[in-house]
């Protein structure tokens, strides 16, 4: 039996508009998701700088930052970190944090770092439930 070519086209119209529509809700949606990630670093940030070991020259408080970015699988990202930055001279740099968090043949570890995390647990938790809710029930999704 032979097979018969049939098509039938469809014409929607205001599909562009609708298009059109859900690419700028994504990119807001996107936006907000990023601006939550970059709140929930800042928590942990003002944590971590709170017990950040300060010594006589304070390098290492002023090493803290948040690092913000798009990894190459093109996921967004906030860091905090703290020590040396690239492009940063060893001998100037605060690379020493690294001891103070682990401690050293030398010295017993006294961390700040992941207490900092620890502690900032539950606010970012709660932070980010709450946000990706609010979101979620804005674009109805």
């Amino acid at each position: 039996m032979a097979r018969r070519n049939t098509r039938t086209n469809i014409r929607v119209d205001g599909a562009e508009e609708i298009i059109r529509q859900i690419k700028r809700a994504n990119a807001e949606i996107t936006k907000e998701i990023r601006d939550l990630i970059s709140q929930a670093a800042e928590i942990v940030f003002r944590e971590a700088d709170s017990r950040v070991p300060i010594g006589e020259t304070g390098k290492t408080r002023f090493s803290l930052e948040i690092n913000i970015g798009t990894s190459k699988k093109g996921n967004f990202y906030a860091n905090v970190t703290v020590g040396a930055r690239r492009g940063e001279n060893v001998a100037t740099a605060p690379f020493y944090v690294t001891f103070y968090e682990y401690g050293s043949s030398h010295q017993p570890p006294r961390p700040f770092m992941r207490p900092s995390m620890d502690k900032s647990r539950s606010k970012v938790r709660k932070l980010l439930m709450e946000g990706v809710k609010a979101v979620v029930e804005r674009v109805g999704v």
